[in-house]
């Protein structure tokens, strides 16, 4: 059984797997650098399998950590026996758990977060046979052999070097960032341009949808998708019960709340958000579709002009949400006649546009056109200028934007009150622009 990627063949992680044993009698354990998670994970192992400290040996290289490590060294002293080797390059990763039923792990991962959790690594995971582990115990008494024993003379050495080591954790994080730069050049923003420790969203959701991991279909990724997508979902229902009140529903599938959070034809193989629409009645899109031979989720749903709240690459909105690119239902209906629909509502979508002036919302036509900017711009010019710019190929939307650290987003709960109160103001624009003649 091998390990990479964050899990098992059998879906564990490696910290799962090294406390899922049922009895064990030692542990060796050999792994170049150790984190302080890697001091927690081991103060688990002895505390479930109730071992002395005697019988756990970690052996460490001369180098086994820059973040402060005769501290480190103090709190494993009292875990287990550490060795160090000091005069040799150690960059040995082995995890060896001696019981009623042996573990044996070895490949690329130290002790470490990274090595057990976020780098990608590869790793054996089994039980030796009895010659393997015969080789295991030959290769901890090579150590054994050239490793000097951790004592207090140690841990005053490894604290005297605390300051040299501060200034190379200094310049390591410099370059670090330095060679990062070039995948990242093209980030909206990076961790320290906003605080979101203490937001709804934070920098690694927004990160989600960076260009950079737009496209791609790992499990790392779509597993973060998934964690924002359950904060939507959560957002969703909280709000849904007043969202019905206004006269629109949510698709009818419940699988299709949210967009898709998967790269595929359908977004165009990328997924540079996740949101939530809210349109017409299941009733109506049944409907206006009957007939139509193209499946709901190719043709459905999506194509009807919605309200609509999402995360994205570089913050949050709530919108009214009139046209996809391509064969957009109410943009099809607007336009008919020489857009006679349009012609006939102005007055209706004038005045209730006028309503919505001061409150920072612009329309967006994504063909190049300059935003029409509701606050700035004479609303009687709207349709003129929707005339001239809508056509099919282009997203076009009513949209209000806000900051990854606008205090609006700091709780789901707040995110929920907005989202309310922006798709209440915004619902009778929606009902004077889309195609409803079957509402009931």
């Amino acid at each position: 059984m091998f390990y990479w990627k964050g899990k098992t063949e059998n879906q564990k992680t490696l910290t799962e797997e090294l406390l899922s044993c049922k009895s064990i009698q030692s542990m060796q354990i050999a792994s170049a650098f150790v984190s302080w998670k890697g001091v927690e994970i081991l103060r688990l192992m002895k505390e479930k399998y109730n071992l002395p400290k005697e019988r756990i040996i970690l052996y460490l290289s001369e180098q086994f950590s820059s973040d402060k490590p005769g501290n480190m060294l103090v709190e494993l002293l009292d875990l287990c026996t550490v060795k160090i080797l000091l005069e040799n390059q150690f960059h040995s990763k082995v995890f060896f758990l001696n019981g009623e039923e042996n573990k044996l792990i070895y490949g690329s991962s130290n002790f470490t977060n990274g090595g057990l959790s976020d780098n990608i690594e590869f790793d054996f995971v089994g039980i030796p046979s009895k010659e393997e582990k015969a080789t295991v115990q030959s290769f901890f008494k090579y150590c054994d052999d050239r490793a000097t024993v951790a004592n207090a003379d140690i841990v005053r050495f490894y604290k005297d070097q605390q300051p040299e080591l501060d200034e190379l954790n200094v310049t390591q994080k410099k370059i670090k960032i330095r060679l990062s730069s070039y995948i990242r050049k093209d980030d909206p923003f990076t961790p320290d341009t906003y605080g979101l420790s203490d937001f709804y969203f934070t920098f690694e959701d927004y990160e989600t949808f960076f260009p950079r991991n737009a496209e791609k279909v790992d499990r790392e990724i779509s597993a973060k998708r998934l964690t924002v997508q359950k904060k939507m979902l959560d957002i969703h229902n909280i709000v849904y019960p007043s969202i019905k009140k206004l006269g629109v529903a949510h698709h009818k599938r419940e699988e299709n709340i949210t967009s898709l959070i998967r790269p595929c034809q359908y977004n165009k193989n990328s997924v540079g958000w996740i949101g939530v629409r809210y349109g017409k009645l299941p009733h109506e899109v049944d409907a206006l579709n009957f007939g139509k031979t193209d499946d709901d989720d190719a043709y459905g749903f999506q194509k009807h002009g919605c309200l609509q709240f999402s995360v994205n690459s570089d913050g949050f909105d709530i919108n009214l949400f009139l046209a996809v690119r391509n064969g957009a239902i109410d943009r099809m209906k607007l336009s008919e006649h020489q857009y006679r629909m349009l012609s006939e509502r102005r007055p209706q979508i004038e005045s209730e546009m006028k309503k919505l002036v001061g409150h920072h919302f612009e329309w967006r036509i994504e063909n190049g056109t300059p935003a029409f900017r509701l606050d700035d711009e004479p609303i009687g010019g709207f349709c003129d200028w929707f005339k001239t710019h809508d056509e099919d190929g282009y997203e076009s939307y009513l949209m209000k934007y806000y900051e990854p650290d606008d205090p609006i987003l700091k709780t789901k709960e707040s995110i929920a009150a907005e989202v309310v109160r922006v798709m209440t103001m915004l619902r009778p624009l929606y009902d004077a622009m889309v195609w409803r003649p079957l509402k009931q």
